[in-house]
């Protein structure tokens, strides 16, 4: 995770063709124990679609390196997303 000039979080994936997509952490969110994070595609990445991403952290133990893995299940998603919304008005 990189942290740029304006103090926002991003982080780098290569997809499978080989582009690297940039994406900004938005929020991490705790959801039923387990550490999400909500993030939107960088202008111009490959991935930028106008949605936002939701990716489980898992802490590597013996690294600083955290890995990130997409979720599929539609209620922790969606359990996320809420959560997520309920901060960003708490924040407004």
């Amino acid at each position: 995770m990189l942290k740029n000039e304006d103090n926002e979080f991003f982080v780098s994936f290569t997809d499978e063709q080989g582009r690297v997509n940039n994406f900004e952490i938005l929020a991490v969110i705790e959801f039923e124990g387990v550490d999400y994070a909500v993030m939107l595609p960088e202008k111009g990445s490959p991935a930028e679609n106008g949605m936002l991403y939701i990716f489980e952290i898992e802490e590597e133990l013996d690294s600083d390196t955290d890995t990130y893995i997409g979720v599929e299940d539609q209620r922790v998603i969606d359990g996320v997303y809420e959560l997520f919304l309920q901060e960003a008005e708490r924040l407004g």
